[in-house]
């Protein structure tokens, strides 16, 4: 067993936003995704892996196939594999979102 603080590793980037990872096992792949005000992650599609988006604080946009959704604190999203998404911290504060990766056993 693991056990990471996440206040611990909280570490924004002026220029550009940062991914610090959690605990990488197997298929799982966890990691925190941290947004300083303007930041952004351009669209991009993963063609193996599913992920899970759980904001931990602050908000934003997360933008789901040329969709454009706000989303807050305490809200989680779900991206299977081949849809596109990207990210912008709309907000004055720091944006801090858990993120999960499953990779498929079996590629398409």
């Amino acid at each position: 067993m693991k056990k990471i603080n996440i206040e611990d590793i909280q570490v924004f980037a002026a220029d550009k936003s940062a991914r610090k990872a959690i605990f990488k096992e197997g298929q799982l792949d966890t990691g925190l995704l941290l947004y300083a005000p303007g930041q952004t992650t351009p669209d991009h599609k993963h063609s193996d892996i599913d992920e899970v988006f759980y904001v931990i604080s602050g908000e934003g946009t997360i933008t789901i196939n040329n969709e454009e959704m706000f989303v807050k604190e305490k809200d989680i999203i779900f991206s299977p594999k081949g849809e596109t998404h990207g990210f912008h911290n709309t907000s004055s504060d720091n944006w801090v979102v858990l993120q999960i990766k499953i990779e498929s056993s079996k590629k398409d």
